[in-house]
């Protein structure tokens, strides 16, 4: 394999970043994103810990795929920033190397004029600290992105002027969806990325195709119900009228939907049967069978169990529904 295409924990954070554009359709998160989400937050007391905490989730889902040695730290200085330091024997023959994510919170654009400069010469500092093992530095603009637009666009010139480090800029929205991303976002993501070709998930994924996001959340809560309670691969009419993750789907992406019974009756036949012995339906497991492989992967692997599973099955499949 040429090294320049090796997954490395940038990749899955890239990846992460980049999909917010897309709106993942199981999160409240990204929908309730406006121009002031970010205005109460304050960095050392919101904004640090967590993104530290992504820093540390995407790492932490990495080391469950390759063996990896890393750390999170954060330098010295009044705007510290994080640093993701990470060697793998399996990864550029060993070499150390680290991803630095700086953070520029709503009061910075406030009342510092001078923030442009001091965002480039924090970056030069970081490039002169660690040199060639800087492999991108992330700059995470979180603030309102209407009344600050000209500052934001100030940063955005500056830094395309500079080619001297490799800088990504997670624009507001984009910063917000990786604050608010769930863990078993990370982990689907990081899934995805690290083993796109296997034989278990492209089963998983042919399992689905084309059914639609509405029905495949019904099909995943139905699924881990059916295991988890049911130990029989049943569910019960009730569960399926009062499903929460269907309710939550429909709540955060309002659209012209067919009444609940009419997906259910399309899936009658390929994922559902009636059974006189039920009251309810009863599962085809060979219908299913890899996508309960993964579920079963993820809970060994995680241990997702319950919503967490669900978010973590949607997440990994939804681009195939």
């Amino acid at each position: 394999m040429d090294f320049e295409d090796q997954v490395t924990p940038i990749t899955i954070l890239a990846e992460i970043i980049r999909h917010a554009p897309a709106q993942p359709s199981h999160a409240r998160s990204f929908s309730s994103f406006s121009p002031v989400s970010f205005s109460h937050l304050q960095r050392d007391r919101d904004l640090f810990p967590a993104f530290h905490d992504k820093a540390e989730r995407i790492l932490a889902s990495f080391e469950k795929y390759r063996p990896i040695t890393y750390s999170i730290q954060r330098t010295q200085e009044p705007d510290a920033d994080i640093i993701m330091r990470y060697s793998s024997p399996t990864l550029l023959r060993g070499k150390e190397c680290c991803i630095v994510m700086g953070i520029i919170s709503f009061d910075e654009f406030e009342k510092d004029d001078e923030l442009v400069s001091k965002i480039k010469a924090r970056i030069q500092r970081t490039n002169k600290d660690y040199g060639v093992q800087l492999d991108r530095y992330y700059l995470l603009l979180c603030t309102d992105d209407r009344k600050h637009e000209g500052k934001i666009q100030a940063i955005r010139e500056e830094l395309a002027a500079d080619t001297a480090v490799a800088v990504t800029i997670a624009e507001p929205r984009d910063a917000w969806f990786f604050y608010t991303a769930e863990e078993t976002m990370i982990d689907a993501t990081s899934d995805r990325i690290l083993y796109p070709d296997d034989y278990v998930r492209q089963q998983a994924r042919e399992q689905i195709t084309g059914i639609g996001k509405r029905k495949l959340i019904l099909l995943l809560s139905c699924l881990v119900h059916a295991i988890e309670e049911m130990k029989n691969f049943s569910v019960a009419d009730e569960f399926v009228i009062h499903n929460d993750h269907l309710h939550d789907f429909e709540a955060s992406h309002p659209g012209d939907y067919v009444p609940l019974l009419e997906d259910v009756t399309a899936m009658e036949g390929q994922f559902f049967f009636r059974d006189a012995d039920v009251e309810g339906l009863r599962m085809y497991q060979d219908s299913v069978s890899a996508i309960i492989a993964l579920y079963y992967d993820a809970k060994v692997r995680y241990g997702h169990e319950g919503d967490a599973a669900v978010q973590y099955l949607f997440t990994f499949l939804e681009r195939s529904a």
